[in-house]
């Protein structure tokens, strides 16, 4: 892939990159950092890319593995010399809805199952991310993770019929 290529992908693709690289963070300031870790692997693997078999998943991959890698330094690091998180701010959530109760209980709903994809463990979190915000496929998924696609079948189920519990947990038993 020519370098006006690549251009040309991230033109198209870019903004789908950094709403997954948000998802995996939860903080706008992490998702940029590793955005742009991950273009700058991908610009120094820009050859490699093959522009017939869906660049944008080689980007996902990229991306999935920055995050990986970033999560073991963080955890090996934690075990060396503990420190506490200073991050925990809150993601912001836009709805147009009829009424403020609705939008209100829109609201926290999507902050509720938006909470509970992120205490999912990484197997399950990473599917369900590029399934419902990256769009990919279930054989997309696979190839990302190097994983059976029977594997990212079962993930993504297990990770619905666990929000599916934990939702009805909170009352909301009818929409899930």
């Amino acid at each position: 892939m020519t370098r006006q290529e690549f251009a040309n992908l991230l033109e198209k693709e870019g903004s789908t990159i950094y709403s997954f690289c948000c998802y995996l963070t939860g903080n706008r300031d992490k998702a940029d950092d590793l955005y742009q870790e991950t273009m700058l692997v991908a610009i120094e693997k820009c050859g490699k890319i093959d522009k017939t078999e869906n660049p944008k998943n080689f980007l996902i991959g990229i991306a999935a593995r920055n995050w990986r890698n970033w999560k073991r330094k963080y955890a090996r690091r934690q075990r060396i010399a503990p420190q506490s998180s200073i991050e925990d701010s809150e993601n912001e959530v836009f709805h147009t809805t009829i009424s403020p109760e609705e939008s209100y209980i829109s609201q926290e709903k999507y902050k509720l199952v938006r909470l509970e994809i992120s205490v999912l463990k990484e197997k399950y979190r990473l599917p369900v991310y590029m399934y419902y915000s990256a769009e990919m496929s279930i054989e997309e998924i696979a190839a990302v993770l190097h994983i059976p696609k029977g594997t990212v079948k079962s993930r993504l189920h297990a990770a619905r019929t666990i929000i599916k519990k934990k939702m009805e947990d909170y009352g909301y038993e009818k929409e899930f």
